[in-house]
């Protein structure tokens, strides 16, 4: 269960972070392709952090 927890805890700090990143870069609000990327890439993280954890 712990495991899960962390898990998406940081899949969540790693999408926000993204959105923060890629804001910056670009000077604006990201767009659609890139926040869908940013969930792709915290949903992998998170994923992996789940199944290490195991």
């Amino acid at each position: 269960m712990a495991s899960l927890v962390g898990g998406l805890a940081i899949s969540v700090g790693v999408f926000i972070l993204w959105l923060l990143v890629a804001g910056e870069i670009a000077g604006k609000t990201p767009g659609l392709f890139v926040v869908a990327l940013g969930l792709l890439v915290a949903g992998g993280i998170g994923l992996w952090v789940r199944l290490a954890d195991l």
